[in-house]
């Protein structure tokens, strides 16, 4: 390390820097711009344009600069300058409809194959959340409209299910440079029992709200203070760390603007918008927002509604010499998800989920003017939430008892009335830290090698300080509580959070990025780094490249490969102590008028998963980009691998304990006695690192030519990914047999063969002079498959003891030695009979008094595909026919 140091000095010292001072002008009104962003495009160096437009930059290298111009309201520029230019006038223009070129689609990147999505694109569907804006992306597809239950996302996969909400976990999302956290979410009712409908807040499984383990709720962020999304679904540079699905930045809006005021509908959602921003003098500008929405799953009742409200203050200062640029930023949110009583359905869940808080972050550029670096950056995160789930429900059901006892032995036992009004809660307070350090240096050596070295640390925190898990003897939970005849079963605990401890991660990274120029049009770049890892004391070495090379005007080729992490959550490593409850004797003891009487011996395992590893992914893709006369063609080949995934596991215990005798006499009150030991074999719950999955795949991408005799741009992009989602976990089958000797079948876990292949085209027809933009935007899935082979035999069984004994693989399909304990549990296949396709509109105008609106239409050709199965006629599941609009004004 020091000798790299010591190599930067030195050559800061030999190579000598180009100077570049220019102007930047607003076309429509020949003023000077102020605050304008200049960014060197190969390296991280920056200046920002003063009160009267001139900016100055001093680069390192002297061949094949381009600078990028960027402020808020503008169009981004990317302007070339010739080797001997050290001046240059830059012209921004307003970024509207009028524009001479609108780019709807999201857009390939320079040199690799990260996406960049603008204003446009971002506009380009009726965004009410992040969601709808990601959809547009290559492999994924428009859902049917729905904010009534919790969004995610997940890059290069065909998995679905449990898999696809595990691999979501790990995409990572950054909003100004400030990872958007959702470790610390512990809003899980029981996170030892395995299966998701008892573990989550919800309706079922097509309205859960609560999304523990399950990656980011897109629909908290709003989209309207977003300037720019950039999604790296590749490999990330070695700057970012805990993730192995993808990775999506957000800068949002900063700088001065008009006040904007829009209004959206559609269906049984509405939401407003403020955003305004404002200069307070030629170094300081403020911008503030507000996002109010409303969402009804049915417009005819108010039975389930979600309601977002959101703010965000922003302030930006830069230094007399534009050497220090600093934004502050400031969010409120309030989320509710309210499932109200349905007067038709006594039984109904009433379920309430709700999350307020606050986030605070700044970020600090500063181009220091007397020692060797080029620039340090300092970003510094806090974000703070309450989180407060409560479920309530009507129970009707025979006489059961419960016990709330967290000791283990045998315990006097609530016996519960039959009828009963059951009240769950779980209090989360989740808090999260991060800060973060960078270092750049830019040299070029004598042949004209540009290197861009980067150094950083960066600390992160997560705890949650919440009242946790709560309930009290007569709110407990119906599946929960003991059944009749002295079944044993998972008993429910209060669990209070504040016994989590605080989980940190500490990283540093080093990183070159490299460019040269060959010849006139071949060109090497080259971004490759190492980065360190430590998540709690978890330590691991990711190295990461991304290269590319110019063959010619035509060809490029790309190629890149990279290790990655990602931490496992507090709800999966705090799931507190497994309870086993057992009632004594032959279950309650009742004498009517006199007595109810009930024992219940409790068993305690040890909680909590401790020696959880984080989850790793190695990625690695190539490509190659073609530049013809009539199209752009992108096309990109990835293979990515996902080990040490998350997973349940259920394990086999044995215990030695009390054996009691309950004696009953008429009307006396029973008692029991303690008459020796017995042994207790049973199997608990533990999260494992017991999950791999690959994924494969092609994608490409394919902008044509703008056909302006009809004023028509077309776009075009398909996705091919198979996904092999496989577990090192072990399946127990219960015998049907009381008798036998054989207690459970032992079964590996089955792999999952998924297959996707999806296109999408987009259409838009645009007349810059009259601020009119008609977009059709199709959507094909052309293959989708699922394959589960049939796996009906075990491999072994476990005695009455819980001993495991491996059956010779000849015998395991005799049905008269095993037929109790051989499965039925057939494999799976299914694909789609035929293509489906799906298209959506869009209209908009811009009129030149600040008013604009835009028409939007799911499915406007009102499609729907029908399939046959088992004699039984069913829907695909494409997106419904929906539209909506949206009313903007600017003052």
């Amino acid at each position: 390390m020091r000798s790299i140091l010591f190599f930067l000095f030195i050559s800061s010292t030999v190579f000598s820097q180009r100077v570049i001072t220019g102007k930047v002008i607003d076309k429509e009104s020949s003023a000077f711009l102020t605050g304008v962003l200049i960014r060197d495009t190969k390296t991280d160096n920056w200046t920002i344009s003063d009160k009267e437009g001139n900016f100055k930059i001093k680069i390192a290298y002297y061949q094949d600069i381009e600078l990028n111009f960027s402020v808020l309201g503008k169009k981004d520029v990317n302007q070339a300058l010739k080797n001997d230019q050290n001046f240059i006038t830059v012209y921004l223009e307003d970024n509207t409809l009028h524009l001479k070129e609108v780019v709807v689609t999201a857009e390939k990147q320079r040199k690799y194959s990260e996406l960049t999505l603008g204003t446009n694109a971002i506009n380009n569907v009726q965004a009410f959340s992040l969601d709808d804006v990601l959809q547009q992306l290559p492999g994924q597809t428009t859902a049917d409209f729905n904010l009534n239950q919790f969004k995610n996302i997940v890059f290069r996969t065909a998995s679905d299910g449990n898999s696809k909400n595990s691999k979501a976990f790990g995409t990572s999302f950054m909003i100004n440079d400030i990872p958007v956290s959702n470790n610390e979410n512990m809003q899980a009712l029981n996170p030892n029992v395995p299966t998701l409908a008892f573990s989550d807040y919800g309706l079922g499984q097509k309205n859960t709200f609560t999304n523990p383990n399950k990656g980011i709720d897109l629909r908290e962020i709003s989209t309207n203070t977003i300037e720019e999304i950039k999604v790296i679904q590749g490999i990330p540079s070695a700057k970012y760390g805990d993730l192995t699905s993808g990775l999506v930045l957000i800068t949002t809006k900063v700088g001065n603007s008009p006040y904007r005021v829009s209004a959206s509908i559609r269906d049984a959602t509405s939401e407003l918008n403020l955003t305004k921003g404002v200069e307070l003098n030629a170094r300081n500008s403020m911008n503030f927002g507000l996002n109010f929405l409303d969402s009804k799953a049915d417009p005819r009742d108010n039975l389930l509604n979600y309601q977002r409200l959101s703010g965000s203050i922003a302030w930006k200062t830069t230094d007399k010499l534009s050497k220090i640029k600093n934004t502050l930023n400031l969010s409120l949110r309030s989320n509710l998800d309210d499932a109200k009583h349905d007067p038709d359905n006594i039984a109904a869940d009433v379920v309430k989920n709700e999350k307020q808080g606050f986030s605070i972050s700044n970020n600090l550029m500063w181009k220091p003017s007397n020692i060797w670096l080029d620039g340090i950056n300092a970003n510094i995160g806090f974000s703070y939430d309450r989180q407060f789930s409560r479920r309530e429900r009507w129970i009707n059901r025979s006489l059961t008892a419960a016990t709330d006892s967290k000791e283990e032995g045998i315990h006097e036992a609530f016996v519960l009335p039959s009828q009963y009004t059951s009240i769950s809660t779980v209090e989360g307070i989740p808090i999260s830290t991060f800060v973060n350090l960078d270092f750049t240096k830019t040299i070029t050596n004598k042949t004209n090698w540009v290197h861009s070295f980067s150094f950083g640390l960066s600390g992160r925190s997560s705890s949650n300080k919440g009242e946790g898990r709560k309930s009290n003897a007569t709110g407990l939970i119906n599946y929960y509580v003991l059944a009749e005849g002295g079944d044993s079963k998972l008993g429910y605990r209060d669990y209070d959070f504040n016994r989590t401890r605080t989980e940190t991660q500490f990283s540093a990274y080093l990183e070159d990025r490299v460019y040269k120029k060959f010849e006139e049009d071949k060109i090497l770049n080259i971004d490759y780094g190492i980065r360190y890892e430590n998540q709690s004391g978890n330590i691991s070495l990711q190295p990461r490249i991304n290269s590319s090379y110019s063959i010619n005007k035509t060809f490029r080729v790309r190629g890149g490969l990279g290790l990655s992490s990602k931490a496992p959550s507090l709800n999966q490593l705090y799931t507190g102590d497994r309870y086993l409850d057992r009632l004594l004797g032959s279950g309650i003891y009742s004498y009517p008028g006199v007595y109810q009487k009930a024992w219940i011996m409790t068993v305690v395992t040890p909680g909590d998963n401790l020696n959880l590893k984080p989850s790793k992914s190695f990625k690695t893709e190539g490509g190659i980009d073609i530049d013809l006369s009539f199209a752009n063609i992108n096309l990109t080949g990835y293979y990515n691998k996902l080990t040490n995934g998350f997973t349940g596991q259920q394990i086999p215990v044995s215990k030695q304990i009390p054996k009691a005798n309950v004696i009953t006499n008429g009307a006396e009150i029973p008692t029991y006695e303690i008459v020796g030991t017995e042994n207790l074999y049973y199997l608990t719950n533990s999260i494992q690192n017991n999950t791999n999955s690959e994924d494969t795949g092609i994608e490409t991408i394919v902008n044509f030519q703008k056909i302006k005799a009809l004023n028509l741009d077309i776009s075009m992009n398909a996705s091919y990914v198979r996904s092999r989602d496989y577990s090192k976990s072990i399946d127990y089958y219960a015998s049907t047999s009381l008798t036998s000797a054989e207690e459970y079948g032992v079964f590996p876990s089955t792999s999952t063969t998924n297959e996707n292949l999806t296109a999408s085209f987009n259409f838009s027809y645009h007349i810059p002079k009259a601020g009119l933009l008609l977009s059709l935007r199709s959507e094909h899935i052309i293959l989708r498959t699922s394959r589960i082979p049939t796996s009906d035999y075990p491999s072994g069984y476990l005695d009455t003891r819980l001993t495991y004994h491996e059956i010779p693989e000849a015998e395991r399909s005799d049905l008269q030695k095993y037929g109790h304990i051989i499965r039925t549990i057939k494999g799976s296949q299914t694909e789609l009979e035929n293509i489906l396709h799906n298209f959506h509109l869009r209209l908009s105008k811009d009129f030149l008094n600040g008013f604009s609106v835009s028409f939007y239409s799911t499915n406007f050709l009102n499609l729907k595909p029908y399939y046959d199965k088992d004699n039984i006629r069913s829907l695909y599941d494409i997106a419904d026919f929906s539209f909506g609009t949206r009313l903007n004004y600017q003052f």
